[in-house]
């Protein structure tokens, strides 16, 4: 087991019968989650579940997804038949082509390689259907609080810290990695559920 899966092993499986707590960042993006009313939504490295469970109850279909078993273990302590999936961003995302009209990815596309984010940013692209939306938060290179500048570096905006990888994204690398897609929204933001601010971008990205 590597130190990144190690990490996630401690963080996931660590007790807890609490559900999530979750900030209201996609409320501003009501009339596109509509959109998917009739089909799963994607929440792409579900984490503990946050997003998850806001979709879930509002109503939508959602498929988690995580590389943690333990992760999707923790959603389905918290929601009743839940659809999960195990899987590794890394490799070929299991879902067929243009069958998805909205991907979530909130704060899990920041942790690879330039070459495998825009394989990612690639394969989402082609799991969402022609009117299809993703919906993302990143790390932010004003991110200090947690981690921005920090480590060795590894790429331009890419460190390692005791094994982990982290990357953090400013507005020009976020243009360059959408460059073939319409993008809808794009601000920095802060972020205040943790114990210290976070600075993020927040994508809306059309197909």
């Amino acid at each position: 087991m590597n130190e990144e899966k190690a990490y996630w092993y401690e963080k996931y499986r660590a007790p807890s019968f609490k559900k999530p707590v979750y900030d209201l960042w996609l409320d501003k993006y009501d009339d596109i989650l509509k959109t998917s009313i009739n089909s799963p939504i994607i929440d792409l490295g579900c984490g503990f579940g946050n997003d998850t469970l806001y979709l879930h109850e509002r109503g939508y279909e959602v498929i988690s997804c995580d590389f943690s078993k333990e992760a999707l273990e923790k959603v389905e302590s918290f929601i009743e038949k839940p659809v999960t999936k195990l899987l590794d961003m890394r490799e070929d995302l299991p879902f067929e082509s243009a069958s998805a009209k909205i991907v979530v990815a909130d704060l899990s596309l920041h942790y690879f390689s330039w070459s495998e984010t825009k394989n990612i940013i690639n394969e989402i692209k082609r799991v969402l259907s022609t009117d299809g939306f993703l919906l993302a938060r990143v790390n932010s290179v004003n991110d200090i609080n947690y981690g921005a500048g920090q480590g060795t570096v590894v790429e331009e905006n890419y460190y390692c810290v005791n094994g982990r990888f982290k990357r953090f994204f400013d507005k020009a690398h976020l243009e360059e990695l959408f460059a073939q897609w319409e993008i809808a929204y794009l601000n920095e933001h802060e972020l205040n559920r943790y114990k210290n601010s976070k600075v993020l971008w927040e994508i809306v990205a059309g197909k």
